[in-house]
């Protein structure tokens, strides 16, 4: 797992009133000012993920329960699909899928014991602020939902012939569902697919008005709240989703689907 450094700073996290796509969640804006960590250049694969798995006999939660969410044209509960079984072709170079934010939390636990270091998700800010890597456009690229497809695999032309009532971006990208990780151009700090893809747990809870309770200096906001930030949108996602600002949520730490993956961050020793 290849990791890259991303240095200290502080930028405006949140999107402006007027950019298009922009939900409510995503302000105040505010000024956050982040430590240095390293992050996963690319998002977990399944080949590392068995790695993890065939070390520990670690379960996942789509395992020991029998189910997950599968797309099908609508979102289903449905038996015998898992990390292993994503409901469509991958190899171990794709993003594993399928895993709840337990399941994450589980293998950076194992990380950061085996290593003698902390290996654990990113927050929130911390995302956002990778994702960026030093723009305050929509999306690390500029504005345009149009350039996407050199970016990042999201909602494209090839995907609405086989969904035709999808919202999509108007270019191709090749895939339909996920791709193999590290395909598209990376932004400015060296980072893979950090739109698109598939979204990324974060450490946060999920409430609408979170970012008024952030502190400045490395916010991480935690609550009662069972809902889990899920970030960067996903091959499903239409143009609003595959924005740096954009939120989404899962409702639980259980929940899993075949559009959720994560990355992870590592904390230098010093910390």
């Amino acid at each position: 797992m290849e990791f890259v450094w991303i240095p200290g700073g502080c930028f405006v996290m949140g999107s402006p009133r007027g950019e298009q796509g922009r939900d409510a969640d995503e302000g105040p804006t505010h000024e956050v000012c982040l430590d240095g960590f390293w992050m996963g250049r690319v998002e977990v694969t399944r080949e590392q993920f068995n790695i993890f798995t065939r070390a520990t006999g670690y379960k996942t939660e789509s395992e020991v329960e029998g189910f997950s969410w599968i797309y099908t044209g609508r979102w289903e509960k449905r038996e015998g699909f898992n990390w292993r079984n994503a409901g469509f072709a991958q190899d171990g170079k794709h993003p594993v899928v399928n895993v709840s934010w337990n399941d994450a939390k589980a293998m950076a636990r194992w990380l950061s014991k085996k290593n003698k270091t902390v290996f654990r998700l990113p927050t929130e800010a911390e995302w956002e602020y990778a994702c960026r890597a030093g723009t305050d456009t929509a999306r690390y690229w500029g504005d345009s939902a149009e350039d996407a497809c050199h970016y990042a695999n999201a909602a494209d032309r090839r995907a609405k012939q086989e969904y035709p009532a999808w919202l999509i971006d108007n270019c191709t990208d090749g895939y339909v569902y996920t791709s193999p990780v590290g395909q598209f151009k990376p932004n400015s700090f060296g980072l893979y697919d950090m739109l698109g893809n598939v979204w990324e747990w974060c450490e946060d809870s999920y409430e609408r008005d979170a970012y008024k309770k952030h502190k400045k200096k490395n916010p991480l906001f935690r609550s009662r709240a069972p809902d889990i930030v899920i970030r960067g949108g996903s091959w499903y996602s239409r143009p609003k989703y595959v924005r740096s600002a954009s939120r989404d949520h899962l409702h639980t730490s259980h929940r899993r689907g075949n559009d959720v993956g994560f990355r992870l961050v590592k904390i230098p020793k010093n910390h």
